[in-house]
């Protein structure tokens, strides 16, 4: 499992969850973005805070929970919820829920992630994007499958990957790296150019510092 020490809170948006046990194990302050406090709610697990137009949380929650009602309709709850925790120096924060439901929501979240700094979960999936100039190291278990996405491109370079990278344009349409593997326990991935979104499949150890 990737490490989230670098995370200060728990963001849930209206989409797939982890189960209880995974918020059981956590210390970490857990937000909902609007209608995410009635999953939440079902795992009995109950938010810090539900943030937005509150117009999808269930009118018995909402008159039991914490609410910050923000009627904006220039920005989404997601956005709104983002504001606020930056505002409370919660950021960056661990995304749930990003996946599930209509496709172009998925992808409007996927947008506005991207731009964030976050950290994503989408069992059994973790994900991070990694910048311009940026450098990671990742303690995987050998065999760990491994996407590395362009968004919109950038150029790669990898050591410990079975199909390695070197200098390697990825665009998104285009060329991608996707189903790779580890083929040793650190694996270093740097961007020269552009972003690249890299998504882990959980069973990995550990996310290093840079």
């Amino acid at each position: 499992m990737i490490a989230f020490d670098a995370c200060r809170s728990i963001l849930c948006l209206d989409g797939d969850l982890p189960g209880a046990e995974f918020f059981q194990a956590t210390h970490l302050p857990i937000f909902a973005a609007d209608g995410a406090a009635n999953k939440l709610m079902a795992l009995n697990i109950t938010p810090q805070l539900t943030i937005g137009d509150l117009d999808g949380l269930h009118p018995a929650l909402r008159a039991e929970l914490p609410t910050l009602h923000v009627p904006d309709q220039n920005s989404n709850d997601f956005q709104k919820a983002l504001a606020y925790l930056e505002k409370q120096d919660l950021l960056p924060a661990l995304i749930v829920g990003l996946n599930g439901g209509f496709l172009d929501h998925i992808l409007n979240n996927m947008n506005i992630f991207l731009t964030t700094g976050c950290m994503l979960y989408a069992p059994p999936i973790w994900g991070f994007v990694l910048r311009e100039g940026e450098t990671k190291e990742l303690s995987l278990p050998i065999n760990t499958k491994l996407s590395l996405l362009g968004i919109p491109k950038a150029r790669v370079d990898s050591c410990g990957l079975k199909w390695e990278l070197s200098d390697y344009l990825m665009q998104f349409p285009g060329a991608t790296s996707c189903f790779n593997r580890s083929q040793q326990e650190v694996v270093k991935l740097s961007v020269t150019q552009g972003n690249a979104l890299v998504l882990i499949y959980d069973g990995s150890e550990g996310l290093a510092n840079p």
